[in-house]
């Protein structure tokens, strides 16, 4: 530690020991060296600025008595003194407004930090690789995201500082932003009414539906055609008479299909490795031959319609790209019920398997359309094997060989897609050729569905490569989208 923080009252090699077990720390029990960027000390609250292996980290610790049972995994205690990550105390707002480099920048109906009162303080999930902790205060119950790693843009404050300028109403109300000296620390908006994710009404009409076999009933179609409307107007306030050049559509050049076709592969090839490598770690054998039936499959059927489709990458030439969403599926929302908002889309931050560079990319907005295609699919998987009391191999098996989600699925896709599509069409911010995306959407859409489905099989390839059935079944369904002639002719 070099001397000047010499005066920094916390021991580094405690710190480091915490950092490496934290949900927040990018190097699951891997060790890293932690050099402080900036820090300051009001006596209770200690923040952090620290660089490790060339990423930034945001970290405010509370001086506590003792750990609360609770948040006994948000602490530790070195010798005598016990810390906790400030945001889940009701003293951190007071404790954030005394530092010399901590300001907040808000929003009307927020001016300022001195003027709000936190009565009490929890965590709203311990789940997330950020803080995110719901307060209630004088003025209603609030949510805090803070973050933990500092990129030189934070790409969540830049579009929910712009869609708050626009007026959109189906993201959290944003009181405000936490800034230390440069650096994005935290947004503060409203703790949105509902306990459940944008999937909730969708998946009930489908399993209800599997249970009672009356598969001709689509009682959520109009919610479907509202989300479409939804989708539309983000993409509308993010892009459309944009005077940031952040925002904006623009043309897409043949740098950018190299660009994303590269990605794709890289995905599929780096998926493919990793479910090799696991399967041969594995003991249990029933779990490995399940593993390997997919992998099978995917090999057999799937790697053919991943290469077609990066070959058919380049009819997004055609489209503008633009700013999206990224991440776009049915948990990155909040189901009201209101009859107003009905949906409130959260979570700005990217996909997690991506670049810092990568999340910063702009792309045609009918990527986030196939995103939520594809989460209709999870969903539908979700309720089969929850209705006809399936496990997931099997499941996915049914879902492979006759699949009796697959009209239902169809029927809602097609409602979202079409509103959607009705709501952005005299925009500018989707192609030139506005009429011939309509006519042939399928050209311009089934490329972006097959390149998130490959994100998926990556994904899950990581973190949860048994459920790998899932992903691969979508990528056969691109069958059954041809055969009927999915998004076609549309008029």
């Amino acid at each position: 530690m070099s001397s000047e923080w010499e005066l920094l009252m916390i021991d580094l090699e405690a710190l480091a020991d915490y950092a490496v077990k934290a949900r927040w720390w990018p190097w699951k029990g891997e060790k890293a060296d932690i050099n402080i960027v900036e820090y300051e000390d009001t006596g209770s609250l200690l923040v952090l600025v620290f660089k490790s292996r060339n990423l930034y980290f945001y970290l405010p610790l509370l001086r506590v008595v003792e750990i609360p049972e609770e948040l006994r995994n948000r602490g530790f205690r070195v010798n005598s003194e016990c810390y906790i990550e400030a945001e889940y105390s009701p003293l951190y707002f007071k404790e954030y407004s005394r530092l010399k480099h901590g300001w907040f920048k808000g929003t009307s109906s927020l001016s300022g930090l001195d003027t709000l009162e936190v009565y009490s303080a929890k965590p709203l999930t311990l789940e997330s690789t950020n803080a995110v902790a719901e307060y209630n205060t004088n003025i209603n119950s609030l949510v805090l995201k803070s973050y933990r790693l500092l990129p030189e843009v934070n790409i969540e404050v830049k579009m929910l500082e712009q869609l708050t300028r626009r007026g959109y109403r189906n993201i959290p109300r944003v009181y405000g932003f936490l800034y230390y000296g440069k650096w994005s620390t935290g947004v503060l908006m409203e703790r949105v009414p509902g306990n459940v994710d944008g999937g909730y009404p969708f998946y009930n009409a489908l399993y209800n539906s599997l249970i009672t076999g009356d598969s001709a009933k689509y009682h959520e179609l109009g919610l479907a055609s509202k989300l479409g409307v939804i989708i539309g107007e983000l993409h509308i306030a993010l892009n459309e008479d944009s005077e940031d050049p952040f925002f904006g559509a623009e043309l897409v050049d043949t740098s950018d299909v190299e660009l994303w076709s590269r990605r794709v592969m890289r995905m599929h090839i780096s998926a493919q490795k990793r479910l090799d490598e696991y399967s041969a770690s594995l003991s249990d054998l029933t779990v490995r031959e399940e593993l390997d039936y997919w992998r099978g499959v995917l090999e057999k059927e799937g790697n053919t319609i991943v290469e077609e489709a990066i070959s058919e990458l380049a009819s997004s030439l055609e489209l503008y790209k633009a700013r999206t969403h990224q991440d776009l599926h049915l948990a990155q929302m909040i189901y009201t019920g209101d009859g107003i908002r009905d949906f409130v889309i959260v979570d700005f931050e990217g996909e997690p398997g991506r670049t810092g560079e990568e999340r910063l990319m702009k792309e045609p907005v009918l990527r986030d359309i196939a995103s939520v295609i594809r989460s209709f699919h999870y969903l539908s998987h979700a309720a089969l094997m929850n209705a006809l009391n399936l496990t997931r191999h099997e499941a996915s098996v049914r879902m492979l060989r006759e699949d009796p989600t697959l009209n239902w699925r169809l029927r809602h896709v097609y409602a979202t897609t079409y509103s959607y599509l009705a709501r952005v069409i005299r925009s500018s911010i989707i192609s030139q050729s506005k009429d011939e995306v309509v006519k042939s959407l399928w050209k311009y859409i089934y490329p972006w569905i097959v390149e998130r489905a490959v994100y998926e099989l990556y994904y899950e390839s990581l973190y949860r490569p048994l459920w790998i059935s899932i992903p691969v079944t979508g990528l056969l369904e691109i069958k059954v989208y041809k055969s009927r002639g999915a998004f076609t002719n549309l008029t």
